[in-house]
């Protein structure tokens, strides 16, 4: 599938390239949001006041999600060349974790969507999806699965997630919000700190694409997804169901994991949901001396890490070892695969030490990068977002660094950049969600084609 045009609105700002040089920069959007309740933090990382016509945070909470998902949808359209009477033949699919709703009741989180999608210029039904923080890749997914079934030629994808007062509520009572910074993959983290994004994509048929020579981003070849089943907060303490979603992308799209350069990791900063993050990438890229996993659990062990979650479950072995092999400019890099768990779920902050000093090292797998601490955790909206940052990390085959990473957390099977942007090699690139109800979603990304013309919404 081609990605003929993205957009995005972020507490960094809407432009792509104005947003990804401020990641690169190592620039986050986090700033003071007072609250009477007694929060862990009051930090977020919200819309700036007035980012696509969303004027008043305190506005009305499906008025917001209106405005944002309006605008930022229609600059996709404009970047893919489309205009009203083309817009009106393409399918809108929205995903979101509670939208609105998590404040108030109604209107349903179709009625809004299917409001977004009239104003959109849209003349077709429209789809509206939540699975929890996979809901903007799972609703990638669906539009590709609703082009390969020839459904649609072209799909306007998207997600949106606004902040409200219960959404800031339930992530500090349930200890999933960091008391300080978020610091993804690293061992003294403790969490996440939430955010506020839209982000939309303009998928199409390689028959439509060329037939129009629209403009192109980059490619959607694979995508897959699993749940863990096993309730909605419940630990995987294997780690094979979000190995198998990775694995169901890469055979979609006919790849080895050896031809992945980048990945996007969902890298929350919460204990839990980064050792099951890393026990699932060790499955699929083992560290050096350890025998190939795979999607079922066969391979390496699962090591650990000890972290008791906030009444979700504890856990407890060891992480040992060291990363694989090397590339040009050595970054910090982080051993064996901790024992893991799946969702977004709290925890003791507490890595076993193995000696190395801070995870230094080199390897030879594909770069890992996060930007959660950057953009904060926007729920439904993380998985478009993230798409997006994986685009113009093919790109531009750079990666910007890990926001407050300091020491990377033991048993980490992939190369992070630590305090600075970070060059990647040639190959296809990931993008992984993993979120609350079990629900594993992974993106297969690929480069432009050579001669294509330029990207829709970029420079």
């Amino acid at each position: 599938m081609h990605v003929s045009a993205a957009a995005w609105a972020t507490a960094l700002g809407t432009g792509l390239d104005e947003v990804w040089e401020q990641l690169l920069a190592g620039r986050t959007g986090q700033g003071e949001a007072p609250s009477a309740e007694p929060l862990r933090n009051h930090r977020v990382a919200a819309l700036p006041p007035g980012t696509d016509g969303d004027e008043d945070p305190d506005a009305d909470t499906v008025a917001r999600h209106l405005a944002v998902a309006t605008a930022t949808g229609a600059r996709t359209l404009a970047g893919a060349g489309l205009g009203p009477e083309e817009a009106g033949d393409v399918l809108v699919v929205i995903g979101t974790s509670l939208g609105p709703h998590a404040d108030r009741p109604g209107p349903s989180l179709y009625d809004w969507v299917a409001e977004a999608a009239r104003r959109l210029g849209s003349r077709r039904e429209p789809v509206a999806l939540s699975t929890a923080c996979s809901s903007g890749s799972d609703a990638i997914a669906v539009a590709a699965d609703l082009l390969t079934a020839g459904v649609a030629e072209r799909c306007l994808v998207g997600a949106v997630d606004l902040l409200t007062p219960n959404k800031r509520r339930g992530h500090s009572r349930l200890r999933t919000m960091s008391r300080g910074e978020p610091r993804s993959f690293d061992r003294d983290r403790d969490g996440m700190l939430l955010g506020e994004a839209g982000g939309f994509l303009l998928l199409e048929t390689a028959a439509s694409a060329d037939a129009r020579r629209a403009p192109c981003l980059g490619l959607l070849t694979g995508w897959g997804a699993s749940n863990n089943a096993l309730g909605p907060t419940e630990p995987d303490a294997s780690g094979t169901a979000a190995a198998r979603a990775v694995r169901a992308a890469l055979d979609l799209a006919g790849r080895d994991p050896a031809e992945v350069a980048v990945i996007s990791t969902h890298g929350t900063g919460t204990v839990l949901n980064d050792a099951a993050e890393s026990a699932g990438l060790a499955l699929l890229w083992p560290p050096a001396g350890a025998g190939a996993g795979s999607a079922d659990g066969a391979g390496a062990g699962p090591a650990a890490e000890a972290g008791a979650g906030g009444g979700a479950g504890t856990g407890s072995a060891a992480e040992a070892g060291s990363g694989p092999g090397a590339e040009a400019a050595p970054e910090p890099v982080a051993g064996a695969g901790p024992r893991s768990v799946a969702g977004d779920l709290p925890g003791s902050a507490h890595d076993a030490a193995s000696g190395r000093a801070d995870g230094a090292g080199t390897g030879a797998g594909p770069v890992a990068f996060a930007t959660k601490g950057a953009l904060g955790h926007s729920l439904g909206a993380t998985g478009v977002v993230e798409a997006i940052t994986v685009l113009l990390a093919l790109r531009d085959r750079r990666v910007p660094p890990v926001p407050h990473l300091e020491r990377v957390m033991d048993g980490f099977p992939l190369r992070l950049p630590v305090g600075r942007a970070l060059g990647i090699g040639g190959g296809c690139g990931l993008s992984q969600t993993l979120g609350f109800g079990g629900f594993n979603t992974c993106l297969l990304l690929e480069p432009a084609p050579a001669g294509r013309p330029g990207e829709g919404g970029g420079r």
